[in-house]
């Protein structure tokens, strides 16, 4: 697909939302969840995978900017949606590239989204991709939605990439999310269990949380689980779904509004 094509799936909405859960360790709750791009809607009817046209848009930036502007609202839509229909107490959570966040008008762009679709902002957390550098400007734009207005902020993929210990110092995350390579060790490696356990002392000493990606196993959930992390993602947790089927796994797992 080339440039004018691409856009144009973006302009008419061709890319499909999915939704993993995020697990609440030790409340037996899902009140969280990530929304991923997974397929592409062609105009034949037929469909694709997302991630080879994900790609080229990264590389792209007047793509990037385009397609981060309608992920945002579609994922926020897509929440109002689930909440509307199940009363549940459920928090969005999408993944957010930098080169967006950078821009000077980032900050103005969500806060002019939220009031439009009337939102809450502290039902909204985004994860900061580890693809691409944050500037200044992006660290500025993040920390006033944090600080001013209650939007929650992790570091995606915590070890790999950009996602390091600098940017911590810079910008107030609520939490880490560790990158699927540590669960993918855990329990067996014991180094990697020895470092798993230093992060998480290090964002306990800075009052951040701790969410585990990757979590295929129940030997891996335990560890987690026992480590004091508070939410944990993967396969064994439930894979990515579509909305509709996202639906019904709030209406199995999540607590209601209302109810602590």
């Amino acid at each position: 697909m080339n440039h004018n094509m691409i856009a144009d799936a973006i302009l008419r909405g061709a890319f499909e939302l999915h939704g993993q859960p995020k697990w609440t360790f030790g409340k037996n709750t899902c009140n969280t969840y990530e929304v991923l791009v997974e397929k592409l809607n062609l105009a034949d009817g037929g469909q694709m995978p997302a991630w080879p046209i994900l790609e080229i848009i990264e590389a792209d930036e007047a793509l990037t900017l385009l397609f981060s502007r309608w992920f945002v609202e579609a994922a926020m839509k897509s929440v109002i949606r689930l909440i509307e229909a199940t009363n549940a107490n459920v928090t969005l959570s999408l993944n957010l590239l930098p080169f967006y966040a950078n821009r000077a008008e980032f900050t103005s762009d969500i806060l002019m989204l939220l009031e439009r679709l009337e939102m809450n902002p502290r039902k909204i957390q985004f994860e900061l991709s580890e693809a691409q550098n944050l500037t200044s400007q992006g660290e500025k734009n993040l920390n006033t939605l944090h600080d001013e207005y209650g939007i929650g902020l992790w570091l995606a993929n915590f070890g790999t990439g950009h996602a390091n210990v600098d940017l911590l110092r810079e910008v107030h995350f609520d939490g880490l999310e560790l990158d699927r390579s540590y669960a993918a060790l855990v329990p067996e490696h014991e180094q990697t269990c020895r470092l798993v356990v230093a992060i998480q002392h290090m964002a306990h000493t800075l009052d951040m949380q701790i969410c585990a990606k990757g979590i295929e196993t129940q030997d891996q959930f335990e560890f987690f689980e026992e480590l004091g992390c508070l939410k944990g993602q993967g396969f064994l947790i439930g894979k990515p779904m579509n909305m509709q089927d996202m639906e019904t796994y709030v209406r199995n797992f999540a607590v209601q509004r209302g109810h602590a």
